[in-house]
């Protein structure tokens, strides 16, 4: 029998001491190598699903702004530290992250982590401006924690209704207010391109539709409450069906995502998608399935057709989001952008999702309407981030949050 790396012990123990020896020196390579001028401005993922969220941003500092700039990843499969572009500075920190980031010193700290200063991930002795990039369309206030955006700077803003959130947030609990710049969504934005040019190129010949499903990650999400029986009634049906389990739920609950791989894995007609850095299942699906994940919103805007949602038990992480009185985007969108069926209704679900596709003209039109009300600046989120984080660098922002005409003011909510 032949032992998978990654379950050796011995290996194991020696990939971790490989991992931490490239920490430390490139700790050591940032602080002592890197000139201060080339660390001004510093990125930061998590893993490697996120560079798409920076993409846009990166591109447009590096080609239009002529700036060289830090990627620190934790991620030790991460692509990005393999780049060869020569305005991009690599870094892998994962133990040591904490400590980088209490004593980072550079003048913009871009992120798309929550949280920040509100367990071990601190912000710097230093004085640096903190810029939060969404991940999500989603509100801010129902799946995210309390206080989750409090310690930034500020944030690039997808859609009013985040800006609306958080400044109520302020308000409500007397915080000081971020700058919020109306900024757009570039993921959004990079779909959309991406299945302008998917559809002009695809065969005539393809004839047999296909199911993505891809819901959010925690307890009683689809997967873990009615995965299996809704796979089998799609692939009975005929469909192609693409299972795109949340990254969270792959690293949280590994045995719950090869349940699918064992039962299913021999239908080829089906599909186990465990990496989320390529768009192409969103592209293919004519239906997605999902419940309260942001990739619903990122799917309908970005191709413009329906969503099937399951209405199986709210996300909340933040139990005190009704004290905002407003209803989450991701709750009052999905009767917009489609349908909403009861687990208990599971049987009706094929038909549901034929009559989606049948009607799939009268949604595009619907779906680009919504598109234009929530969404800022669609088709222009890149250059207006990397013109204000560039701004920052150069002093022409005020590093006081709240006070500058990038703000997004509370009049204009």
């Amino acid at each position: 029998m032949t032992t998978h790396p990654r379950t050796n012990h011995g290996i194991r123990k020696s990939e971790v001491i490989v991992q931490l020896i490239k920490e430390i020196a490139d700790f050591r390579r940032f602080f002592r190598r890197t000139p201060k001028a080339e660390r001004a401005i510093v990125f930061y993922a998590e893993h490697e699903g996120y560079y798409p969220y920076f993409e846009g941003l990166i591109k447009k500092l590096i080609s239009e702004h002529n700036q060289t700039l830090c990627y620190v990843t934790s991620d030790p499969e991460d692509p990005i530290l393999q780049e060869t572009q020569s305005k991009i500075r690599t870094f892998y920190l994962n133990k040591l992250l904490a400590l980088f980031m209490a004593h980072v010193n550079c003048k913009v700290f871009v992120m798309t982590l929550t949280d920040l200063n509100q367990f071990h991930l601190k912000r710097s002795l230093n004085p640096v401006h903190y810029v939060y990039v969404f991940h999500a369309l989603v509100s801010t206030h129902m799946i995210y924690r309390y206080g989750a955006f409090d310690h930034y700077d500020s944030i690039l803003c997808c859609g009013p209704h985040q800006a609306k959130e958080i400044r109520r947030h302020e308000e409500l609990y007397g915080l000081p207010a971020k700058t919020l710049k109306a900024a757009g969504y570039y993921r959004l934005e990079r779909i959309y391109q991406a299945y302008q040019k998917y559809s002009s190129e695809k065969s005539p010949s393809v004839t047999k539709e296909t199911v993505l499903i891809a819901p959010s990650w925690g307890v009683a999400n689809i997967l873990e409450s009615c995965g299996e029986r809704l796979v089998e009634l799609l692939l009975k049906e005929g469909y192609e069906v693409i299972v795109r389990p949340h990254p969270e739920t792959i690293r949280r609950s590994p045995d719950l995502v090869s349940v699918f791989a064992s039962e299913f894995g021999n239908n080829p007609s089906f599909t186990l998608e465990t990496s989320v850095a390529s768009d192409g299942s969103l592209l293919s699906a004519d239906v997605l399935i999902s419940d309260y994940s942001g990739i619903a919103l990122e799917y309908a805007f970005g191709t413009e057709r329906p969503v099937l949602f399951l209405d199986v038990p709210n996300k909340i992480r933040n139990q005190r989001y009704r004290e905002l009185g407003i209803e989450p985007l991701e709750l009052s969108l999905r009767s917009e952008i489609g349908v909403v069926v009861s687990p208990k209704e599971l049987e009706s679900v094929p038909q549901m999702i034929s009559d989606l596709i049948l009607n799939r003209v009268a949604y595009k039109k619907k779906i680009a309407e919504l598109r234009n009300a929530y969404v800022y600046d669609f088709g222009h989120s890149s250059e207006i981030g990397a013109e204000y984080i560039v701004n920052i660098v150069g002093g022409m922002e005020e590093n006081i949050a709240g006070a500058t005409t990038a703000d997004v003011p509370r009049s204009q909510i």
